[in-house]
């Protein structure tokens, strides 16, 4: 450890400089409080008046899927200081200079290493034994660095270490089975929820539909200070010019995108909560409704939005598929629906007939996500969901499809 006189900083005192006078000796303590102060006024006003996320232009440590099993990549930058990944936490920059693997990171199953810098080690992630959700967060904290970890700074001048550096440190980690951050956080440390995992059980690939991105993104300054931060009015806007919106809510300071995906696997009824970190108010859905007829996927778009200020009010433009013997053997028409995606299928040539209807609603909003519910019906009422009321003869419900949404969320 650095060999340190006194630490004087006290920030109650509201000290803003230090101020050296003539004819005294130069000493540790008034140098370290002049950084400490400097350092102190930057990250309160990142902190405060700038807040936590991504800079617009930039996709620092971004969570995708890997084909390699319990394991998953952080983007990062062209390998440069100015392109690097980069995300603020409580007025600290973080910077990922490229693209790195979850077992990759310095700390991954160096529980030595954990020890020698004081923090918890980076353990492998598990596979689920029954279907569980995960969270990936950001850990960041300092820790000094001493010559016999950097030789460079040794001054060559006079062959000693001058003086030590602060190192700023991060490490993406996982909270299994958690839905937020550990809540107690060790000292010097700041957490950062970054996706939200959706493990299978029994399965050890996280896979792109099940990874819910939490990061604030497009963080702008400009933005920040001039918009989110107002709950006035600053543009004068009235009711009649933004239309069905309170001229207080014109604005959303709070964006995130997530991906949605259910397959033959969900039963009817199935849910997913999905965790934004805030209360949703306007939702976009764009989903892709596909299902194998006569041993090829079949499907179309289906687009839908949802209002959630007051009540749920949600609605699509749905879509149904029409497979036939005789010419035309293909057809499609629309429809709209009180749903957030909603497609029929329908394959008339095949033996027996294939019938299906397949779509997802939102039905129910917290202070912190929504959750969407799957719903399937088939002709036999008794196959995978069962969603059906009765038996059709000479049918069959679907056995192979995808409902995959991907949500941009308002709020």
């Amino acid at each position: 450890m650095g060999n340190f006189s006194r630490d004087t900083l006290d920030r109650l005192k509201h000290y803003v400089g230090v101020r050296l006078q003539q004819g005294v000796p130069i000493v540790d303590a008034d140098w370290n409080e002049q950084e400490d102060i400097r350092k102190y006024e930057l990250q309160t006003f990142l902190k405060w008046f700038v807040g936590n996320g991504v800079p617009a232009g930039n996709n620092g440590f971004n969570i995708t899927s890997l084909a390699d099993p319990n394991d998953f990549e952080i983007t990062g930058g062209d390998g440069t200081a100015d392109g690097a990944g980069r995300i603020l936490v409580d007025g600290w920059d973080a910077i990922i200079e490229s693209i790195l693997r979850y077992s990759e990171q310095t700390l991954y199953n160096d529980a030595t290493l954990a020890a020698e810098w004081g923090v918890d080690p980076l353990e492998p992630l598990t596979t689920p034994s029954a279907n569980r959700t995960d969270t990936a967060y950001l850990d960041i904290w300092e820790r000094e660095v001493e010559a016999t970890e950097d030789i460079n700074l040794i001054n060559p001048g006079i062959g000693v270490e001058t003086c030590v550096r602060n190192k700023r440190e991060w490490a993406v980690r996982v909270a299994e089975n958690a839905t937020i951050p550990p809540v107690i956080i060790p000292e010097g440390h700041v957490f950062y929820p970054l996706a939200t995992l959706s493990r299978v059980g029994g399965s050890p690939q996280i896979t792109p539909g099940g990874i819910i991105d939490l990061r604030q993104t497009n963080l702008n300054l400009r933005d920040t200070v001039n918009h989110l931060s107002l709950s006035n009015n600053p543009h004068n806007v009235t009711t009649e010019q933004i239309g069905a919106l309170a001229a207080s809510d014109y604005h959303f300071g709070n964006r995130v995108s997530a991906n949605v995906l259910f397959t033959q696997a969900d039963s009817n009824n199935a849910t997913r909560t999905i965790n934004l970190g805030f209360r949703p108010q306007i939702v976009w859905a764009e989903a892709s409704n596909r299902a194998v007829l006569a041993g090829s996927y079949f499907g179309a778009p289906s687009t839908g939005h949802a209002d959630l200020r007051t009540t749920i009010l949600q609605q699509c433009a749905g879509t149904r598929l029409f497979r036939t013997s005789s010419a035309p053997f293909f057809r499609q028409d629309s429809f709209l629906l009180s749903y957030l995606s909603r497609t029929e299928f329908s394959d008339r040539a095949s033996t027996p007939n294939r019938i299906g209807t397949l779509g997802a609603r939102i039905t129910a909003v917290s202070n912190t996500g929504l959750t969407i519910r799957f719903y399937r019906a088939d002709p036999s009422g008794t196959g995978t969901g069962g969603g059906g009321t009765g038996s059709t003869p000479g049918t069959q419900a679907l056995q192979n499809f995808q409902v995959r949404l991907r949500l941009l969320c308002f709020g």
